[in-house]
């Protein structure tokens, strides 16, 4: 962590880190004049998130990260740009979702540009698992939606298939979706642009 990052950390997560100790989240209390509430999994850095938080005001935004770093940097970026509407929890996200979010609350969860972990015997880690999305099919309220994005094309395969194959999800295009608005240019994204790789969003939601 850089000393920026460390002081950010230390002095301003007792007021954006949520305790991670599995009570359940009243979003509406957390973000009494949201007009919607959105979770992010895996930020990274933080940047997509704040700049999401930033252009959507009216939005409640819940961020899940496990590396440290990124928090603090999230947290520095919540103080320069005075951000209200944004918080955290530090913990994994499988656990969040099985205890701290309740049934029908949420009305979009993305997962932006998560591991690919490429290599076939690793696959296994991969976040996007079936399991793990009927997890966050049960917090979406009907009509939220799951955005996944990828610059990996055997996992925006899996991630296409796992969300089809999920009771309960509908895919909003007939197959890739189109880039919304709402999703900022992000470090990886860019970075795939670079390799000349394909970037694939994929955008199920309930029914």
């Amino acid at each position: 962590m850089s000393d920026a990052q460390k002081k950010a950390y230390t002095v301003l997560s007792p007021k954006w880190v949520l305790p991670a100790d599995g009570t359940p989240l009243d979003f509406r209390k957390l973000y009494p004049e949201a007009v919607k509430y959105i979770v992010e999994i895996g930020f990274g850095m933080g940047d997509a998130t704040r700049q999401l938080a930033e252009r959507h005001p009216d939005w409640g935004i819940l961020g899940i990260e496990v590396h440290k770093p990124g928090v603090g940097k999230l947290l520095w970026w919540i103080d320069q740009d005075k951000l209200k509407n944004l918080f955290i929890i530090e913990h994994d996200a499988v656990e969040v979702f099985s205890t701290m979010l309740s049934k029908g609350s949420v009305d979009g969860i993305h997962i932006w540009f998560p591991d690919p972990w490429p290599k076939k015997r690793h696959y296994k880690r991969r976040l996007i698992q079936t399991a793990f999305i009927e997890r966050l099919r049960a917090v979406l309220k009907t009509g939220g939606y799951i955005h996944a994005a990828t610059d990996w094309q055997p996992y925006a395969k899996q991630i296409l298939e796992v969300f089809q194959e999920t009771s309960g999800l509908k895919n909003r295009y007939k197959l890739w979706a189109d880039k919304p608005d709402y999703r900022p240019d992000t470090k990886f994204e860019n970075r795939g642009i670079e390799a000349r790789r394909v970037i694939r969003d994929i955008i199920f939601e309930k029914e």
